[in-house]
């Protein structure tokens, strides 16, 4: 600065007005390149941050969809095997000694094992995008992410409205339901329900829900999950 006052006085002083004002105008210049420059680094700094930040939060949300492809990849094979005991007890060849063999069939339509997305990584997710950031990849991420677990919630629901429809309708119209849970296995009238059409109509309800809706879900699920898996596998690592 002393020798910019300097230069400013020997210019007023020589060289007159005019020199004075170019000499000023190119000090301005100087002055506002600094501040671009410092500007300049600043957000590239900013840009640098929340690249990491989002790194760290797809690094995260991508250990939950691990978990979650993992969970649905069981339940796919538990469905697997669990349809064909359905489709053997809602063949019309089915009787008795088959429930005798198999009792564990008189519980098909009273039992579920349902389970929810990992939420951790989505949260932070959607806190980094209602920040005002914006990236293509969280976007589709929550896209897909909310309309799954808004399906896979509401199917559960109506599965286990569906169990628990089940359950009510055993326990106010046969008292050998206690026996049934208790694994007593001996009353003649209980193996008569399950040979019945009533029975096997609500086998096929249950079926329909579980194989109809659910396992399409699941599947197209493990599809979606892998894509996005690629996709922040190829990000993280840049």
């Amino acid at each position: 600065m002393k020798l910019f006052n300097q230069q400013r006085k020997s210019l007023m002083n020589v060289k007159g007005i005019r020199k004075y004002l170019l000499y000023a105008i190119g000090e301005i210049i100087l002055v506002v390149i600094g501040i671009l420059i410092a500007v300049s680094i600043n957000n590239a700094n900013e840009v640098r941050k929340t690249k990491n930040k989002l790194k760290n939060i797809l690094i995260t949300y991508k250990e939950d969809l691990k978990i979650d492809t993992l969970q649905v990849g069981r339940s796919l094979v538990f469905l697997d095997t669990r349809k064909k005991v359905f489709d053997q007890f809602l063949s019309d060849s089915v009787n008795i000694d088959m429930y005798k063999k198999n009792p564990t069939a008189m519980g098909l339509v009273l039992s579920y094992n349902p389970f929810e997305l990992q939420q951790k990584g989505i949260r932070l997710l959607e806190k980094f995008e209602s920040s005002g950031e914006t990236d293509s990849l969280v976007t589709r991420i929550l896209a897909n992410h909310n309309a799954f677990d808004t399906l896979l919630k509401e199917t559960h629901e109506r599965i286990g409205a569906d169990i628990t429809d089940n359950m009510d309708y055993l326990k106010y119209n046969h008292p050998w339901v206690g026996d049934l849970l208790l694994r007593k296995l001996d009353n003649p009238e209980m193996f008569e329900y399950y040979v019945s059409d009533t029975y096997k109509a609500r086998l096929a309800i249950h079926h329909m829900l579980v194989f109809g809706n659910l396992k399409p879900i699941l599947e197209q699920y493990q599809k979606s999950a892998k894509d996005i898996l690629d996709r922040i596998e190829k990000r993280v690592v840049n």
